[in-house]
This record gives structure tokens, C-alpha cells and sequence, in this order.
């Protein structure tokens, strides 16, 4: 299945800043009810504020293994409900434009320039693969992040890390709404008559 998550650009309707992003995902039955995963996406967050302009940005891509629990009815049932690990990692750059900082005497201000950084987290994953047309699939999922490492700054810190969520925060969550295609094609028999 190839997928889109519709959710990564809309995400400033229920996030604070200006985020958003776009992701793409891939995964194959190998064995049965196991579904490798390949995740890979790019995304932004903005903050404009009276006190400062930061933004945030980069790639990222996770891999994984999806196990589903469902029964299937017959052979071509394809309906998926799924538990999964996965590990991330993204590399990205931050600047803070401009930010002005008051104290009882003054105030002062200044920028930073872009900074590149790089962070790894692993997710545990649940969700759903429903098949709404032949070979269409609609499916949702909720993700745990538990943060491994990332690279950090003595000024300004890292405040965001694409694919992730917050720094600051050893756990995240979150949510997506995927549209997936199944491709009409067993690539397992057609690596195996290529060997």
C-alpha cells in the first residue's frame, strides 16, 4: 500500500504555531500479518509572537513493522487492525529571526541564525487499514513518541523537531488520517520469478 496522511496540513487547527507538513507511507504484507513500514514526510512550525519570530523545519522518515490482530473472512479480505514500533529520526534546521526580551531597566533584542540539528525517537503505533473501494483504503492511527536523542543548543534550545512534536516534551502524541492505495500487484512473486 502507498498512503497519504491528510492530516499533516491542517495541523495548526489543533497545534499551537503555524504547523503543518506532508507525509507519504509504504507497507507490504512479507509475512503473514506482518507489514514492514517505511514512513517519510517534511514539516514546518512558525511562531510569530510580539517577542519572537522562530521557525523550524526538515525531513524526516521512520521504519517500522505493523502487526495485525484481525481475522480475515477469506483471502481477499485486506482490512487491517494493527499494533506497531517504529523508529525516527530527522534532521533539521531552527532560526529565531528576531526576539526582544524586557527586564525592569530596558529592553534589548536580537536574532539567531539558522542552527542544524538532528533527533531520534521510536513510537509505538495503533491503528487501522479499512478498504472503502476496491484497492482504496481509508485508516487512522495514534502514535506514542518517546524521544531517544537529539542535538541541542545552549541558545536558543531546540523547540521543535519535525516529526516529533515538541522538544521539550520526553513524550508526545498524536494522531493521523491516512488515504492508501493497494497496489494491484503480489511484489513478492515478482521478485521471486526475477530470481
Amino acid at each position: 500500500r502507498v498512503g497519504y496522511d491528510v492530516t499533516r496540513p491542517i495541523q495548526y487547527l489543533w497545534n499551537i504555531g503555524d504547523r503543518y507538513g506532508s507525509e507519504i507511507s509504504f507497507d507490504m504484507e512479507v509475512a503473514p500479518n506482518t507489514f514492514p513500514v517505511f514512513e517519510t514526510g517534511w514539516e514546518a512550525q512558525k511562531i510569530n509572537s510580539d517577542y519572537m519570530h522562530y521557525r523550524s523545519s526538515g525531513s524526516y522518515s521512520r521504519l517500522g513493522v505493523d502487526y495485525n490482530f484481525l481475522v480475515a473472512e477469506h483471502k481477499n479480505d485486506k482490512d487491517i487492525l494493527f499494533m506497531g514500533i517504529r523508529y525516527g529520526f530527522t534532521l533539521a534546521k531552527q532560526q529565531v529571526e528576531s526576539f526582544t526580551s524586557t527586564s525592569y531597566w530596558e529592553q534589548s533584542g536580537g536574532r539567531f541564525p539558522s542552527q542544524n540539528f538532528n533527533a531520534h525517537w521510536a513510537e509505538i503505533v495503533l491503528g487501522t487499514r479499512i478498504e472503502v473501494l476496491k484497492n482504496v483504503f481509508f485508516g487512522w492511527s495514534i502514535r506514542g513518541k518517546i524521544e531517544i536523542s537529539h542535538k541541542d543548543f545552549d541558545m536558543p534550545p531546540v523547540y521543535f523537531i519535525p516529526g516529533y512534536g515538541k522538544a521539550e516534551n520526553g513524550f508526545n502524541f498524536d494522531f493521523s488520517y491516512s488515504v492508501l492505495y493497494n497496489l494491484p500487484v503480489d511484489v513478492l512473486k515478482v521478485f521471486k520469478k526475477g530470481e
